[in-house]
């Protein structure tokens, strides 16, 4: 964006401010609540059935809406077209998805990160399971979810948080319904690659029930079960980081130069199910006309159990002898590459007597998620008054359980590998699959972790008709909320009680088009490790180390918020627009606490934090016809640092001549924006649309993973850790175009399609690697989809392109792995018959050209991280409703 536009932009945001106080009271047509009544006409208008309808109920919605935002939704529980939220997340413009065991899981909005995004359901913020503050948008079922909005330019009654943007979740009400309406679907799943795993099951099943009715006039009611029983299919090669201090480096062909390498690699599997249950109860109650009680609790719960067989190999990249013997005399020669700046490195080669280990884990995990609250409503003769009493509890309970072999075979090994073609490939001179050169010599339980993340919310929001010039609605409210996130880890080794076990092992190939050895299993692995353990230790039976306690952290977070809003309506001329302009002021407080290790001495610390800040937001719908509209956005937003990022668990040296410490940062600052959004919509009719969107944010302050000074009791360390860092500018351009093509001949004019593109630029970076940094977390340049859909005689069907290009991933759990992932395109589609008016059978296909996954490291192609493959997968079904 040019300088020269920006400037432009501001200019026309002043003019307007000024006019304001000449404007003349808009005619009651263009008054906000013509408008809105307007917009629910053409809304009830349309009858949803099939994919193109459910777009153009949204598409109306976002007509009409106050602020930049898209809009998913439909009239009923059970109507959305996709087996979670977040795959119909992933279509929206300037929306992209992150893949998660094959599941579109978190999302990025316009370029930014999970970090940036804020989350909640019907107005109310949501805890996570995940350490940070990410929400996994695909525990979310979307036969529970009535409509989902995406806001991108932030009101200033809405909940802060989200730069990116604020993702919620609506419940269908029951007192707007006038009739009972009850679904009923099934579907059974087939995973393909699931046939190509042994032991991986290759079928699943999800069913779903929704009930929606009036008792009474004035007494609605909303139940909702589902479940699904979800294969786990993976395949994967990956290398370990590559070392980059000199002394850890070899000079293998004798130049000079030392060369740099990935220290290991690995090759293996992990095949399993996940169980989810999702729940929804919906009470909606009118004691009298001016009073409306709501009260909502939605429930998901999800089980995971995978086995993993794994080889890991080591010694690849830190070599001490000066002539470098086991590349020297390996029977593969190494591939040496110069790098831009002159350094090399090691981009495949063979180690002789190469070292690996055997590793054959099942992790276990039970994630839950609770969000329930109060909404009342009373209307009087002048205000408006809604409350709302919240609770939000997440938690996860994992456990990574691994049973390690000693390898007995033939040697010496000659272990070679290579990054050629973007991914590891690795072979050894013998079958190290073989189960009879194994014997078990530990099981490892690292870590078995119970994570709770715990939050209540208040909020109090007041509204009444004013008569102050181009205002006519004034807003007023506050909200607090008390957060506590606990994370408890705790880590173990068992030594085998049985060490006389036979023919309990089994080999087989990756498969696939992955260049590595065959692998070594377990025939029964839950038999083995009862037989050689005895089964696995409670954490009780175990003291909790140092270093489980610095692993283990709390943070605890008050937020408090008040702001007011007007809403106007008038003219610029002759230019009718409606708006609203508003400040919030948040504050924030956070305790961190856990432990320290400084000097050989652990020790409990405590870390107080706050900061707040002043938000002001305006947004400007300018009426040029009755087709086309300018919406205009100013704003300032903020997000607050993932909690993860913020525990204490320092890990301090003051001994050394240079003072060094790791771990997090309790003092952080928030992410911090001032935006601009313009945007030209141009509605042909409730089905066709064109909308062009710009934003430009320009970021004041960044999170990231750095060496920095940090100061602890007085002292200063050279800290790695997180840090507030420089930001930077972040501007992009969104495009929409979506058509009926209903001016086709019969049969055709059940045709139409919907595409968005997104293109984002940024000079924000991560702070690494510090010669070539990369690209701010979550940001893909080109994000684009592309659906076409048909409907006719009950017949409907839909086929989607979507496209992500590299983007940067900032680890989760542990935020300083940070790697860059390759461009996805995934193609999924799916068909469905209306049998009757109520029974519909359905055909889905998800990820048809079995797109795999791949990233890499230090923002360097020939340095590959990960290639993961999850296969194709294909879901027949049926729906009935009542």
């Amino acid at each position: 964006m040019t300088g020269k536009f920006k400037l432009t932009v501001v200019a026309l945001a002043m003019t307007q401010i000024f006019a304001m106080q000449h404007a003349q009271a808009q005619s009651e047509e263009n008054s906000t609540q013509q408008n809105a009544e307007k917009a629910q006409q053409q809304i009830e208008t349309i009858e949803v059935k099939g994919f193109g309808a459910t777009l153009s109920k949204s598409l109306m919605q976002k007509k009409f809406s106050e602020s930049t935002v898209e809009i998913i939704s439909t009239d009923d529980l059970g109507q959305l077209p996709d087996v979670t939220i977040a795959d119909s997340l992933g279509r929206l413009p300037g929306v992209a998805a992150e893949r998660d065991r094959g599941n579109a899981s978190s999302i990025s909005i316009r370029g930014l990160g999970a970090r940036l995004n804020a989350a909640t359901m019907n107005g109310r913020e949501i805890v996570s399971a995940e350490p940070s503050r990410d929400v996994r948008y695909e525990q979310f079922p979307a036969e529970l979810i009535n409509s989902v909005e995406v806001y991108k330019s932030p009101m200033a009654n809405n909940l802060e948080g989200g730069i990116a943007g604020l993702v919620n979740m609506n419940f269908v009400s029951p007192l707007a319904k006038d009739k009972r309406m009850i679904n009923i679907s099934g579907h059974l799943m087939d995973y393909q690659m699931g046939d190509d795993l042994p032991g991986a099951d290759s079928s699943g099943e999800k069913a779903s029930f929704s009930y929606v009715d009036q008792w009474a006039d004035n007494f609605g009611v909303v139940f909702g079960i589902t479940y699904q029983d979800q294969p786990s299919v993976q395949r994967e090669t990956a290398s370990y980081s590559y070392n980059k201090v000199e002394a850890d480096q070899g000079d293998v062909n004798g130049d000079g130069i030392k060369e740099a390498a990935p220290w290991g690699g690995k090759a293996g599997t992990k095949v399993g199910n996940t169980e989810r249950v999702g729940s929804l109860m919906i009470l909606e109650w009118e004691p009298a006309e001016t009073v409306n009680l709501k009260y909502d609790l939605f429930y998901s719960k999800f089980d995971i159990e995978e086995r993993e067989d794994q080889f890991w190999f080591d010694g690849w990249g830190n070599w001490q002898d000066s002539n470098n013997w086991g590349y020297n005399n390996s029977a593969t020669t190494p591939t040496i590459v110069t790098r831009p700046d002159g350094s090399q490195q090691l981009t495949g080669g063979g180690i002789l007597w190469g070292a690996h280990s055997a590793n054959n884990a099942t992790w276990f995990q039970e994630n839950h998620l609770l969000s329930t609250g109060l909404k009342t409503t009373v209307t009087g003769d002048v205000w408006t008054s809604t409350y709302d009493v919240g609770y939000s509890e997440a938690g996860i309970e994992s456990r990574w359980v691994n049973i390690t072999s000693a390898y007995n075979g033939p040697t010496p090994l000659d272990i070679s590998w290579s990054n050629a073609g973007g991914r590891l490939a690795i072979q050894t001179n013998e079958d190290i699959g073989n189960p009879d050169y194994y014997s078990i010599t530990g099981m490892n339980v690292d870590t078995d972790r119970d994570l709770t993340d715990e939050m209540v919310s208040v909020r109090a929001d007041f509204e009444r008709n004013i008569e102050w010039g181009v205002f006519e609605t004034l807003v007023i409210g506050g909200r607090y909320s008390d957060r506590d996130k606990d994370n408890d880890v705790q880590s173990w080794w068992q030594a085998p009680v049985n060490t006389g076990l036979t023919d309990y092992g089994y080999s087989y190939q990756l498969g696939g088009d992955f260049v590595s050895p065959n692998l070594y299993g377990f025939k029964d692995w839950n038999s083995t490790m009862t037989q050689a353990f005895g089964g696995i230790d409670d954490r009780s039976q175990h003291a909790k180390t140092d270093q489980d306690r610095v692993n283990s952290w709390y943070v605890g977070e008050t937020n408090t918020a008040a702001y007011f809003m007007l809403k106007m309506a008038g003219e610029l001329g002759d230019l009718p627009y409606t708006g609203n302009f508003g400040v919030r002021y948040v504050r924030t407080d956070s305790t961190s606490s856990g432990y320290q290790f400084k000097d050989g001495t652990y020790s409990p610390i405590s870390v107080d934090h706050d900061y707040d800040e002043i938000l002001p937001a305006l947004n400007m719908v300018f009426s040029v016809s009755e087709e086309a509209q300018v919406r205009f956005g100013m704003s300032r937003a903020l997000s607050r640092p993932p909690l993860v990022e913020m525990r204490t668990g320092f890990q301090l040296d003051s001994q050394s001549p240079v003072k060094t410490g790791s771990g997090g940062n309790p003092t952080l600052d928030p992410f911090v924006a001032d935006q601009i959004d313009l945007g030209y919509e141009y509605y042909w009719s409730s089905d066709q649309a064109m909308t062009v969107s710009t934003f430009f944010k320009d970021l004041k302050t960044h999170v990231g993973s750095s060496t920095d000074v940090m100061i602890v009791d007085g002292v200063a360390y050279d800290f790695t850790g997180p840090i507030n860092g420089d930001g930077g500018q972040i501007k992009g351009l969104e495009l929409m175009y979506q058509q009926a093509l209903t001016m086709l001949p019969a049969p055709f004019d059940g045709l139409g399609f919907y595409a968005n593109y997104s293109l984002t630029d940024s000079n924000v970076t991560e702070f690494v690697p510090e010669d070539n940094p990369l690209p701010l977390g979550g940001l893909s340049r080109h994000v684009g989809n592309l659906t076409l859909w048909y409907y006719k005689a009950g017949f409907d069907a839909k086929v989607s392109y979507n496209y992500r290009s590299a983007n940067t991933r900032v680890g989760s759990w542990t935020p300083t792995e940070i790697t860059r992932a390759k461009a996805e395109r995934t193609v999924d589609a799916s068909l469905s018959y209306e049998v009757t008016e109520a029974f519909k059978v359905m055909l889905q296909a998800q990820n048809l050209t079995n797109e795999e996954a791949v990233t890499y490291f230090d923002n360097d192609p020939s340095r590959p991280a990960s290639y993961q493959e999850w296969g194709r997968r294909f879901l027949l079904g049926f729906s009935y409703s009542m």
